[in-house]
C-alpha cells in the first residue's frame, strides 16, 4: 500500500463520498466535493514540478485553499511545508529562501501578504485555488509574478490516484523555534506518519460518523491529526474559526464534535471564563491533550463537562511525529506525585522511552535523567543542518534516538512522569530551580491552572529571584496565600512578587509565552 499522505483520504472518497470531509464556517464538502478540488491541484503539481518531490509552501489559515492544498501537495507527491500567515515581512521572506519551495499554495487573505519584497523570495510557481482568475503581480525588482487561480487547472480526473511514495519520503516540513533564534525544520518522512495514524486508530478506534473539532493551526502539528487521521476513517473535520480557539464549548456543541485534540491552555481559559460547567459538551467521546503539563484540575473539571468523553494525556515533540506516548485519566491517581499534573503514561506500539544520564547511560526506575525517544515516528532529522540533527539524534548501542531535552522518570510500574525541560532549570544566586515546580505549588495554592513562573530580573545570565504570573478571581493580596507559599518552598523558591493578569499570553500554538513575559517585565510593564 503507498504510504501517501493523502491515500487515506483518497480510499475514503471511494468508500464513504457522500461523508461529510471538511466543514468550515458555512461551508461543508463531501469527500467526493473535496477530492474534486485536490486532484486537479496534485495534477498541476505534476505538470510544473522539476524533481520528483517538490516543496510546497502552504501559506493559507483555516480555507478551503489551505487543506486542498495540503491534500493536493501530498497527491502529487510533494512535501508541505506549511507557513504561519502570521509572520512579520522580514520573517516570511527568511523563512521563504531556507525552504527553498517549487511551488506557494495561497489563499485570498493570505495573497494579500505578497508584497513586492515577498513575491522576490517566492517560488515561480504560485496557486490560489479558491481564486476564479489568475492574478499579475509585481515584484520589487519589478519582474511579473502570476498567480495561478482556478482557472489555470485541468479538469478534475476521477481515474486519478495519489503518487505511490516510499517510507522514507518526506512528508511535511515542520519550522519550529530554534534556540539559535532561527528556525528549525523538522522533517518528518510518510512512514512516521503512517505509522502515527495507524498507533492512533489502534487506540481510539475512530469512526467514519465521527466530527474532530480542528482547533490547530496546520504550523501546529496537531494539524496533521486532525487532517490525516480524520480523513484515513473517513469522519468530518470542522475547523474552528480563530475567534473560537481558546475557548472552543460553543463550537462543540454547534458542531456536535465528537473528538477534540488540543492543548491544556485550553482546558484552563475554559475553566476561567466557567464554561468547564457539568455536562456542557455531551458530544465528545474522545478529549485529547497534549503540548504542556495537564492539570489534573483541568483534566476532572474536563471530565465533568464532557461526561461521555474519555480523557488523555498524550506526550510527543515534533521530532517524533506529533504525540508517542499517552496516559488515560480517570482521577488524581493518575497524576505525577508532587506536580498537580497528569503522567505521560506509556509508548505508542513500536515507539520506545528511555531515562538516561548526562553521559547517556539509561537509568534505573526512579531516578531523574533526560527522555529519550526512538522508534518508527522518530523525524528524519532537521531540514539542512546536519550537525545539528548528529547531536539530537545519536545512535546508542546501533539504535537512533531522538534527545528531547526534557527531564522525566519512570516509575516502578512502568509509567512515565514529565518533570519540564531541562533548560528551564533556572540558577537563582546560584541555586537550581525548576520553574514547573513553582507552578505546580501556585497551581495548587491559587486553585488555578492559569499560572506562569519566570526567573527574574537576570543579570549576566544569573537570576536573582522568581517573579510568577496568576490568572483568575480571587484575594491576590491575602497574606495567607503569601504564607501558604512560603510553607510550601525553600526561600530562594518565592517568587518575589505575584502578578494578577486577566490572561497569560499564549503562542501560536496555545501554549504559555514565557518570553513575552519576561519582555514585559524587562520593559517595566508591570
Amino acid at each position: 500500500m503507498s504510504l501517501n499522505l493523502a491515500h487515506g483520504f483518497y480510499e475514503s472518497s471511494l468508500r464513504f463520498p457522500d461523508n461529510i470531509a471538511l466543514s468550515i464556517g458555512t461551508l461543508e464538502l463531501t469527500y467526493a466535493q473535496l477530492r474534486e478540488l485536490a486532484q486537479p491541484v496534485a495534477d498541476w503539481l505534476r505538470r510544473n514540478k522539476q524533481v520528483a518531490a517538490p516543496r510546497v509552501g502552504i501559506l493559507a489559515s483555516r480555507s478551503l485553499s489551505t487543506y486542498a492544498g495540503i491534500l493536493g501537495t501530498c497527491w502529487g507527491g510533494g512535501t508541505y511545508v506549511p507557513i504561519s500567515t502570521k509572520l512579520p515581512e522580514d520573517r516570511l521572506i527568511q523563512l521563504l529562501g531556507r525552504i527553498r519551495a517549487e511551488a506557494l499554495i495561497v489563499d485570498s487573505e493570505s495573497l494579500l501578504l505578497l508584497s513586492q519584497r515577498v513575491l522576490s523570495h517566492c517560488p515561480r510557481l504560485i496557486l490560489g485555488p479558491e481564486l476564479a482568475t489568475s492574478v499579475e503581480m509585481r515584484s520589487d525588482a519589478n519582474t511579473k509574478v502570476v498567480v495561478t487561480g482556478k482557472g489555470g487547472l485541468s479538469s478534475f480526473d476521477a481515474e486519478d490516484r495519489p503518487v505511490p511514495v516510499e517510507p522514507k519520503n518526506l512528508g511535511y516540513i515542520e519550522f519550529t523555534s530554534g534556540t539559535t533564534g532561527i528556525p528549525k525544520g523538522v522533517t518528518i518522512s510518510a512512514g512516521a506518519v503512517a505509522h502515527f495514524i495507524g498507533a492512533m486508530q489502534a487506540r481510539y478506534a475512530f469512526e467514519p460518523t465521527d466530527r474532530v473539532a480542528g482547533l490547530a493551526e496546520i504550523t501546529f502539528d496537531i494539524s496533521v491529526f486532525d487532517m490525516f487521521a480524520t480523513w484515513n476513517c473517513g469522519a468530518a473535520l470542522c475547523v474552528a474559526p480563530a475567534t473560537q480557539l481558546i475557548a472552543p464549548a460553543g463550537f462543540i456543541h454547534r458542531q456536535r464534535a465528537t473528538v477534540i485534540f488540543t492543548v491544556p491552555s485550553v482546558a484552563s481559559n475554559m475553566k476561567r471564563m466557567k464554561m468547564l460547567v457539568p455536562g456542557a459538551m455531551p458530544s465528545l467521546r474522545y478529549s485529547l491533550f497534549s503540548g504542556e503539563p495537564l492539570p489534573v484540575i483541568s483534566a476532572t473539571l474536563w471530565m465533568q463537562a464532557a461526561p461521555n468523553s474519555i480523557v488523555d494525556d498524550l506526550f510527543g515533540p515534533t521530532e517524533a511525529t506529533v504525540v508517542c506516548t499517552g496516559q488515560r485519566f480517570t482521577g488524581p491517581e493518575n497524576a505525577t506525585p508532587n506536580r498537580g499534573v497528569v503522567a505521560i503514561g506509556k509508548p505508542f506500539d513500536g515507539m520506545e522511552v528511555a531515562i538516561v544520564d548526562p553521559a547517556l547511560q539509561v537509568l534505573p526506575d526512579g531516578e531523574q535523567g533526560e527522555l529519550l525517544l526512538a522508534g518508527p515516528q522518530l523525524s528524519s532529522g532537521y531540514f539542512d543542518a546536519e550537525d545539528l540533527t548528529r547531536a539530537s539524534f545519536p545512535v546508542l548501542q546501533g539504535k537512533r534516538w531522538y534527545r528531547t531535552g526534557d527531564l522525566a522518570y519512570r516509575d516502578t510500574s512502568g509509567i512515565f512522569h514529565h518533570l519540564g525541560r531541562i533548560d528551564n532549570q533556572v540558577k537563582v544566586r546560584g541555586l537550581r530551580v525548576e520553574l514547573e515546580e513553582v507552578e505546580a505549588y501556585l497551581r495548587e495554592i491559587y486553585r488555578t491552572d492559569s499560572v506562569a513562573a519566570v526567573a527574574w530580573p537576570v543579570d549576566h545570565g544569573s537570576a536573582n529571584g522568581i517573579v510568577a504570573f496568576v490568572s483568575g478571581q480571587f484575594g491576590m493580596d491575602d497574606p495567607d496565600i503569601r504564607t501558604q507559599i512560603k510553607d510550601r518552598l525553600p526561600g530562594y523558591m518565592v517568587p518575589s512578587t505575584v502578578h494578577r493578569v486577566d490572561s497569560l499570553p499564549l503562542n501560536a500554538n496555545g501554549k504559555v509565552n514565557r518570553k513575552q513575559l519576561f519582555t514585559l517585565l524587562d520593559e517595566g510593564k508591570f
